[in-house]
């Protein structure tokens, strides 16, 4: 991977090289930033661009003035995951004897591959086909990995761990990591990667240096996608990008199956319409719907949801334009807009995001659903 791979996020990339080149590598940073940002491939470029051995000036170009050059041992190695000073954690789920990362490597490269590094919670889980079950980065975890810092580093001029959503280290291995943090072993880099900063402990927060990264706008993600569609119409690119809110990841799933985005967006539209309504049987006929999407999916919902109610919001209050590429859903939101004043915006992302919490913690799905879904109908209810 290279910095000219990353959809967007050109601040943080001219940041990081400027640190490089003066000598001022964080031995402990933190990529912070929405799924859909591309903060993996900002850290495996990253990891490329320490340990590249013929960097490539880029003449004129402010953003990227200088970047690995892909070709080199190094570089090919890190590109393919295999380089043995490459290290990674993530979330995974106890399936038989496979517990550790390091167990599910095997999967972790070859959906990183087939992701060229545009990754999702979801589509990792359904890659291990584990999406009813969530994910944690264990104590075991991270005894493991600290154990291999013992070793010398193999071939690289530094050694990289990345540790993707370090939200999901599990409190009790929080302690174990925080002195690595803090000192770790010579020539060693830990690039610890979050979708959700204020889920992380402020002890690991406090012992790393943050890069914050974005969703790349319209122009530089349809500039990312065309690049890597060229068969697909414009029209086609737009609606992937609408759809998504900007998520890289989400518009590469539209684009290679909209089917399951598509079914949210209706989701939403067919939810929000059940909770004016307020009736106790349809509310109930909902639930049961919502109930069988899996944990993962769930909170997804509620994401999306919270998007859906942003753009709402600045519909009403004439924020910025607002696009459209789905016939239907200009006509549903041009109405719905009515109904989510400046009041009331920030109560449903309370609600939104106290649902959520409770989904995290294996709250029931049903009943969770149901009450926000009475909730939200009170609320739109309101008469201003």
């Amino acid at each position: 991977m290279k910095f000219a791979d990353v959809p967007g996020n050109r601040k943080s990339i001219s940041k990081l090289i400027r640190s490089v080149e003066e000598g001022r590598i964080a031995h402990s940073q933190l990529f912070s930033g929405p799924e859909g940002s591309g903060s993996i491939i900002l850290a495996l470029a990253y990891a490329s661009f320490l340990n590249c051995i013929n960097k490539q000036k880029n003449e004129g170009n402010e953003d990227i003035p200088i970047d690995s050059c892909g070709e080199c041992p190094s570089c090919r190695k890190i590109d393919k995951l295999e380089h043995p000073d490459l290290h990674f954690l993530f979330p995974v789920v106890k399936v038989e004897k496979k517990e550790l990362s390091r167990d599910f490597f095997t999967e972790w490269r070859e959906y990183i591959i087939k992701k060229n590094g545009i990754v999702s919670l979801n589509s990792w889980y359904n890659h291990i086909q584990v999406e009813n079950k969530q994910g944690i980065i264990s104590v075991k975890d991270i005894s493991d990995i600290i154990s291999r810092l013992n070793y010398k580093n193999y071939e690289a001029a530094v050694k990289v761990i990345i540790i993707w959503l370090a939200e999901k280290i599990q409190y009790a291995a929080a302690p174990k990591i925080l002195k690595t943090l803090e000192e770790p072993a010579d020539n060693t880099v830990f690039i610890l990667v979050s979708e959700n900063q204020n889920q992380i402990l402020p002890t690991i927060l406090s012992r790393v240096q943050i890069t914050k990264t974005q969703r790349p706008n319209i122009q530089e993600a349809f500039s990312y996608l065309s690049d890597r569609h060229k068969d697909q119409e414009e029209q086609m690119l737009y609606d992937a990008i609408y759809y998504s809110e900007g998520n890289v990841s989400k518009a590469l799933e539209y684009l290679s199956d909209k089917e399951d985005i598509l079914y949210f967006g209706e989701l939403f539209i067919r939810w929000m319409r059940t909770c004016f309504a307020m009736v106790a049987t349809d509310i109930f006929d909902f639930s049961d719907e919502f109930q069988k999407l899996g944990r993962e999916k769930q909170k997804y919902f509620f994401q999306f949801s919270a998007e859906r109610f942003s753009k709402s919001f600045h519909i009403d209050s004439q924020i910025g334009n607002i696009h459209f590429y789905n016939q239907n859903d200009k006509v549903f939101f041009e109405k719905f807009s009515s109904y989510i004043q400046a009041e009331k915006f920030p109560i449903l992302h309370e609600k939104l995001n106290e649902a959520s919490f409770h989904i995290e913690r294996n709250g029931n799905p049903k009943i969770i659903i149901s009450d926000l879904s009475f909730d939200i109908g009170r609320i739109l209810r309101k008469q201003q």
